[in-house]
């Protein structure tokens, strides 16, 4: 990502009330593009690989299978991808799944909902952490 770029960040769940609520909480804290949105695993995994995102925000329950099951299929895939999982379904040992799997951030949306625009904003993506900055 380009200093003054707007980071990139695809948005996963099976609501489209919550994929709603998610792009106004973050459009309305400006500085992210929303590049795309699925509600399925299989949706998910294809349109991420295309798109390319810097951030994904990630529901566990979907209608075809699980976060856990996009995060097994492209975690180490998508290494400069980071991924947050947001979710009702927040205990301890599928947090520890999610991380092993690939997530950086795993957030329960009754109570850390409206942490993901600060998150977003101070996070780097990991292609910036893990890769040299290069001269342009």
């Amino acid at each position: 990502m380009q200093p003054d770029a707007s980071p990139t960040v695809f948005l996963v769940d099976d609501s489209p009330l919550i994929r709603d609520r998610l792009r106004e909480l973050l459009e309305l804290a400006g500085a992210v593009g929303i590049v795309g949105e699925a509600a399925t695993v299989a949706s998910a995994i294809e349109r991420i690989q295309v798109l390319n995102p810097e951030f994904v925000v990630l529901d566990y329950g979907l209608p075809d299978g699980t976060g856990l099951d996009v995060l097994r299929a492209l975690g180490s895939a998508m290494a400069g991808t980071t991924f947050i999982v947001l979710t009702n379904h927040a205990n301890d040992q599928l947090r520890d799944m999610c991380l092993r799997a690939g997530a950086r951030y795993f957030l329960d949306k009754s109570t850390e909902f409206e942490r993901l625009p600060v998150i977003l904003a101070t996070a780097k993506p990991k292609a910036d952490i893990s890769t040299p900055a290069s001269a342009s």
